[in-house]
């Protein structure tokens, strides 16, 4: 008796999947291209990339006419010539670095209260960083701002 339902299941599943792989393949997605070799730790600027309709069919692609990857984001690896930019291969720039003093904002409706604190790794704009207190005490923040963070 399960035997049945587990095959109708499974049936549809795969059905399912390669309905969805088709749909993806088809529509064209804007994605940045290296148009050079780039080196581990470089910089990118506005000749290294450029902007080309591809059909990665991968969830990792980004929405089209959307690539987040720009000028001035940085590489972790090797990037080859006519390589697609993404994550986790290029990051935006920090603006927070490891054992940086930082300035650590709290806001309340008319309160504002602003403390010194040491980031404790690396963080790029908008993403989640830990701040060290002087106390010693450790606060998950957000980066919003080149040596700013706030609490949320």
């Amino acid at each position: 008796m399960m035997v049945p339902r587990l095959v109708v299941s499974l049936a549809t599943l795969v059905l399912l999947s390669a309905h969805a792989g088709e749909a993806q393949q088809a529509s064209p997605r804007r994605v940045a291209v290296a148009t050079r070799a780039i080196a581990r730790g470089a910089t990118l600027g506005i000749g290294d990339l450029e902007y080309r309709d591809s059909t990665l069919a991968s969830t990792f692609a980004p929405v089209a006419d959307s690539s987040p990857v720009a000028a001035g984001w940085v590489t972790r690896r090797v990037i080859a010539a006519g390589e697609v930019l993404r994550a986790p291969a290029v990051e935006p720039p920090s603006a927070v670095s490891a054992n940086q003093q930082v300035a650590v904002e709290w806001t309340d409706q008319n309160i504002r209260l602003t403390m010194r604190g040491i980031a404790t790794r690396n963080a790029p704009m908008g993403s989640r960083a830990s701040v060290r207190m002087e106390s010693g005490r450790r606060l998950e923040t957000t980066v919003v701002g080149a040596g700013r963070v706030r609490i949320d």
